[in-house]
C-alpha cells in the first residue's frame, strides 16, 4: 500500500519533466521561426517606376489671388503638377519664384499644410528677450514659407509678433496673407 502513493508521485513527477521539455522545444522553434530572416534574391536590374500623384481629398493646383485692400500687396500663386511633382510658382510686384511645393493632410484632415521651397525669408530675429533683442544673433534666414491650405484658399503668417520677430514675404506688410483661388 506504500509503494501505491510513492509510484504515483514518481509517475507525476516524470509527467511534469516531460512537459517542461515538450515547451521548451516549442519555443525553440518559434523563435527560430520569428528571427527567421527572408532570403532575398540578387538582381542587378533597376527597377524604375513612375512616381503616383496623391489622390488628394480636394483639387490643390490652380492660381491663387490675394485678398487684400492694399495695392502695393500684389500676389499670385500658381500651383501645378510638372512630371508628378507638385510646384509653385509665386509672383510679387518685385519678384517671380518658381520651385517645389508639398503638402501634407492636417490633423482633422479637412486640408493640407502647404510647404514652398526655397523662397528665403525676408527677415528673421527669432525669439526676442525682454528688451527686443535677438536671443540667438547668429540665427539664419529659413527658406521654406508654409501655409494652411483648404477647400478654395491659402493663408500664410507672414509676420511674427514682438517675442518673435521675422517678415517672410516683404512685399507684403499683412500679418496675414490670404490667397483665394480663381
Amino acid at each position: 500500500m506504500k509503494i501505491t502513493p510513492i509510484l504515483l508521485l514518481v509517475l507525476i513527477f516524470i509527467s511534469c519533466n516531460e512537459e517542461k521539455k515538450i515547451n521548451h522545444a516549442g519555443k525553440k522553434k518559434i523563435e527560430k521561426i520569428v528571427n527567421a530572416v527572408p532570403k532575398q534574391a540578387k538582381t542587378d536590374t533597376v527597377v524604375k517606376t513612375k512616381p503616383i500623384i496623391k489622390k488628394t481629398i480636394f483639387p490643390i493646383d490652380g492660381t491663387y489671388v490675394i485678398e487684400n485692400d492694399d495695392p502695393s500687396c500684389e500676389m499670385t500663386l500658381m500651383l501645378s503638377y510638372q512630371a508628378d511633382q507638385l510646384v509653385y510658382k509665386l509672383t510679387t510686384n518685385k519678384r517671380t519664384l518658381t520651385d517645389k511645393a508639398e503638402i501634407e493632410l492636417n490633423e482633422s484632415k479637412d486640408g493640407y499644410y502647404l510647404t514652398l521651397k526655397n523662397i528665403e525669408w525676408s527677415e528673421n530675429e527669432g525669439t526676442l528677450d525682454d528688451e527686443g533683442e535677438p536671443i540667438d544673433p547668429d540665427i539664419t534666414l529659413p527658406t521654406e514659407i508654409q501655409g494652411v491650405l483648404e477647400k478654395n484658399q491659402i493663408t500664410i503668417q507672414n509676420t511674427g509678433n514682438v517675442m518673435n520677430y521675422y517678415v517672410k514675404i516683404e512685399e507684403c506688410n499683412a500679418k496675414f496673407i490670404r490667397l483665394i483661388k480663381k
